[in-house]
């Protein structure tokens, strides 16, 4: 995109791309002027749905549903490793992380790190394997059997399994940890949400950090919009919640605005919202299961990759884009020593 370009000309390559601009390598991006006209149009798509749409009811899966999902989905959860466009935003997700922990923690410091539904253990490996101790605490037995082979590979930390549910704090190890991570769906699929949320504020030591997700949901409505019908397209407008696929449990998504607030509103005083990415966008082949493939020929090509990946580390700190995440939101939330 070139800054000179006419309002006229960015709303119309944003209508040809189904709603988020798509960036080269090489834009340059006016990072305040793209928000101001992309999200404006969102935002007001959005509002003019949910003042004329007619009541619909939305059933609410169970954690039954939940748990008979990722069942299921735990034999090829890792799949999307393999896929480009995944790979691609682990890797921006690694530079956050490791923005923020080097940035918080002291040299020396010692970090204890609480993996709040660890799943197959991806982000368990990754810190364990720089030398900090992590719990790994999930629901599900399946995922967890997963992970114990991974963190055999990651000789360097040590790694505790703990099987246990995160809307019962008693489940939670008696020893605080400085570091807690949320990481992908568990916030989008807990049921609770604000119960956890609080949990995990009330269990993170005075003076740590943790690193929360939740899906975004100007990305829920840009899919569902693209590829779905219309009462999916309701169900992120009036219920706040997103189904991807039919036959997977709902997930809580949000603006974000609201997911700051209820941050917030669980004790946090220190939130920041980021998104990622905010350069490229999936196409439906990354959504399904088994992902493979992509069909985004930027990731394809490593120098185009590289630049890519350089350019989302300039803009994928900036909160002013954190709606244009068409992976999920990541807010570091800060607990003081004076919180209460």
């Amino acid at each position: 995109m070139e800054i000179g370009k006419s309002k006229t000309d960015l709303v119309h390559s944003l209508e040809e791309t189904a709603g988020f601009f798509r960036m080269s390598a090489t834009d340059q991006l006016d990072a305040s002027r793209v928000a101001a006209i992309e999200k404006t149009l969102f935002d007001q798509r959005m509002s003019i749905l949910r003042e004329t749409a007619t009541g619909a009811s939305f059933a609410r899966s169970d954690y039954h549903d939940v748990y008979a999902f990722f069942q299921d989905a735990s034999k090829d959860y890792d799949s999307d490793l393999k896929n480009p466009y995944w790979a691609f935003t682990h890797d921006i997700l690694k530079f956050i992380l490791l923005k923020f922990i080097t940035d918080h923690f002291r040299a020396g410091q010692s970090i204890r790190v609480f993996d709040a539904g660890a799943g197959t253990g991806n982000w368990s490996r990754f810190v364990a394997s720089l030398g900090i101790p992590v719990i790994m605490f999930d629901m599900n037995s399946s995922m967890l059997e997963i992970a114990k082979s991974k963190l055999a590979l990651a000789s360097t930390g040590s790694a505790q399994i703990v099987e246990g549910n995160l809307e019962i704090m008693h489940h939670f190890p008696s020893q605080k940890s400085n570091l807690v991570l949320c990481m992908h769906n568990v916030i989008g699929l807990a049921r609770n949400t604000e119960m956890i949320l609080r949990n995990l504020y009330e269990y993170l030591e005075e003076g740590g950090i943790a690193f929360i997700m939740a899906m975004n949901k100007y990305h829920a409505f840009n899919f569902v919009n693209q590829f779905r019908d219309d009462k999916e397209i309701l169900r992120v407008i009036q219920d706040g919640t997103v189904k991807f696929k039919s036959d997977m449990p709902e997930m809580f998504c949000y603006t974000p605005q609201e997911f700051e607030k209820i941050l917030r509103g669980v004790g946090f005083e220190d939130v920041t919202v980021l998104g990622f990415p905010v350069t490229v966008y999936p196409s439906i082949q990354d959504t399904k299961l088994l992902r493979e493939g992509t069909s985004i020929q930027q990731l394809k090509n490593s120098r185009t990759r590289a630049q890519l990946l350089a350019l989302e580390k300039t803009l994928c700190l900036d909160p002013k884009l954190a709606y244009r995440g068409a992976s999920s939101l990541i807010a570091v939330c800060k607990k003081g020593c004076s919180a209460h």
